[in-house]
Parts: structure tokens; C-alpha cells; sequence
């Protein structure tokens, strides 16, 4: 039995819940709406357990300039959260109230209840609304962002074998059903050019050659794809001409997710590509990020970046951005 929410359903429940705590009648009730909407955003951005957020000191544990979140405890991590849920955060730790120590501990039963009566505003049943299941809903939204696992992992404090299993098991196997399906995209797509095994999918594009170069170590490819994103792909003699490649052919191109480069502005850079689109989501730790870009065909490029350079790079969810990355970083693929 499915017990988990689509992602159009996980959006529509946070609009819910916005709507709900803004309906709040007398001042009583707006602080308590408050404190249980936060406790939903923790969870459904954050991915925390239950105990977790009834633990935490909200104005010690985030950052608000940041939105970085620390988690205490045996699954001690530390989450960023997205631009889009703190604009909400921010103005309910705004609230006097929430300097107080006690400002998230409510009773486990009291909550749960909550947390159905909104879902039922959306004609949603129980077991997909209360949190274990809202907070597995966001790791199998990250999954299917093509969040890597071990990362998506790690974003959900599972660290040993039982987690895992647990998480992989819930909604009768959902995750297993994701990552099998991106590993027969991967099988599907196969012949991959140079630069080892394709990546998870994304960043791919399909067009025709328009143009070879061949030089003395290299062939330059360039591929108009068919939303006219024009793309110079670099491989060997050797590898051109497994792929017997020549004028008007039609074949697919993928970029390395870990040599794209991402700038506010057009900027003249020494990289033959360049690609514009907008930051459909960010997933960090304090090492890496994954950025989720959406170009104006439908491709989604995902680039993998240094997260203490998002700041001075102004990379943000809703930004619009430029992809830059070198004709080493696109990998030919034949039809």
C-alpha cells in the first residue's frame, strides 16, 4: 500500500499549511498554528525525525542568514535548508515566543492530530500525513531529483543497516522503485563516449551534428540539439570514429555534473559551452552541493558545487544562472 506523498502532493500540503496557520483566528491560536507549522516545515524540508524537532532549540540550532540546521544527537548532521521554506522560518522564529527553550515540545499526540486535520483539508488520508511519512516523502523527492543516495542518506540521519532498510522499505519499496528505475535509464542510454559511466541521467541532450574539427589529439564535436542549444563535445580520433561520427547524425550528449561552472552573468570564460537557466532546487551538506538547473527545453542540468562558494557565487533557488562547463565535460553518446 502506498504511504508516501508525490511531490505535486507534497507542494500542495505546504501551501496547505501555510494557508492553514494564516487563518488562525484569535492570538492563542496563531502562536500555536505557528509553532506546529514550523515543526511541519522542519520535516518537510528537513527530513528530522519526530523526536528531533520536539528536541530542538529553533533559534539555536538555525541560522536564519543561512539557513543552515544543525542536528544534535546520534544522528547529529547539519542540513541546509531551501530559500523557499525560510521565508517562513525566519518570520516564525521572528515571533517573541520562540526564544522560549519549550517553543517546539508539544505532545507527540496532540501533534499527530494536527498534522492529520491539515491533511484532511486536502482530502488526504492519515498514513500518508503524519511524520514519519512526510519525512520519508522528502527523501524520496531528493531521490528523485537525482540526490544521490549516500547523500540523501546522510539528509535523513540514516546511518546503519536497519535505517537503510527501513527507508528503502517504506511505501511498499518506493525508493527501490526509483533507483531502479534510474539505473535502467542508465542501462537504456549505454555507449558512453569517454569519461567512464553515465551519471544518473540528467544533464542529457539530443541533437544533430552540425559541425566536426579535427585536430592532431582531438575531434570537437558540435551538436544542435533541437531546442537549438548549440554544444561542443571533445573526444578522440579514436572514439569519433567508433561512433562513426559525421554531419547531421543524430546523437545525444551528457555533461559531467562535477565540471560545470555556474555564474550569476554571462561571463567570458575559457570554456567552449554555455547554457542559461534557473535554479530549480539546492540539496547541501557542508561540503557539497547539488544544484538542480532547468533549462527553458525541459533538460535539467545537475551541477555539483562547493557549498562554501554558493554564497559568493549568488546561486539560489529561483535564480537565474549561466552553465558553464568545457568540451572535455560532454560525453557523446550515439543514438
Amino acid at each position: 500500500m502506498r504511504s508516501h506523498l508525490t511531490r505535486q502532493q507534497l507542494e500542495g500540503l505546504t501551501l496547505c499549511w501555510e494557508q492553514w496557520e494564516a487563518e488562525a483566528a484569535t492570538r492563542t491560536q496563531k502562536i500555536m498554528r505557528a509553532r506546529l507549522h514550523l515543526i511541519f516545515l522542519l520535516m518537510r524540508y528537513g527530513g528530522l525525525r519526530l523526536g528531533e524537532v520536539l528536541a530542538l532549540d529553533p533559534r539555536g540550532s538555525i541560522d536564519t542568514i543561512t539557513g543552515m540546521l544543525r542536528v544534535s544527537g546520534s544522528n547529529a548532521r547539519e542540513i541546509l535548508l531551501p530559500v523557499s521554506a525560510m521565508r517562513n522560518i525566519r518570520r516564525i522564529l521572528g515571533l517573541p515566543q520562540a526564544a522560549e527553550p519549550e517553543f517546539l515540545q508539544l505532545d507527540q499526540s496532540f501533534l499527530r492530530k494536527k498534522f492529520y486535520a491539515v491533511g484532511q483539508l486536502m482530502e488526504l488520508p492519515s498514513g500518508v500525513v503524519g511524520p514519519r511519512a512526510i519525512r520519508y516523502s522528502r527523501g524520496l523527492e531528493l531521490l528523485e531529483l537525482h540526490v544521490p543516495m549516500p547523500l540523501v542518506l546522510k539528509f535523513l540521519g540514516q546511518q546503519d543497516a536497519d535505517q537503510l532498510l527501513a527507508f528503502l522499505n517504506f511505501s511498499d519499496g518506493e525508493a527501490r522503485r526509483v533507483l531502479s528505475a534510474q539505473v535502467q535509464g542508465r542501462e537504456a542510454q549505454g555507449n558512453v563516449c569517454h569519461g567512464g559511466e553515465a551519471d544518473d541521467g540528467t544533464n542529457l541532450f539530443w541533437g544533430i551534428v552540425s559541425r566536426i574539427y579535427t585536430g592532431m589529439r582531438k575531434v570537437h564535436v558540435e551538436i544542435t540539439t533541437f531546442s537549438d542549444v548549440v554544444l561542443t563535445a571533445a573526444c578522440t580520433p579514436e572514439e569519433a570514429a567508433l561512433l562513426e561520427v559525421h554531419e547531421n547524425q543524430v546523437l545525444s550528449a551528457r555533461v559531467d555534473p562535477e565540471r560545470i561552472v555556474l555564474t550569476p552573468e554571462k561571463t567570458a570564460l575559457s570554456l567552449a559551452n554555455c547554457v542559461k537557466g534557473v535554479v530549480e532546487s539546492l540539496h547541501s551538506d557542508m561540503v557539497e552541493t547539488f544544484a538542480c538547473i532547468g533549462i527553458a527545453d525541459g533538460t535539467t542540468l545537475r551541477a555539483t558545487l562547493e557549498t562554501c562558494t554558493l554564497h559568493t557565487a549568488h546561486v539560489r533557488e529561483g535564480k537565474k544562472v549561466f552553465a558553464h562547463f568545457s568540451s572535455g565535460a560532454v560525453r557523446l553518446i550515439a543514438d
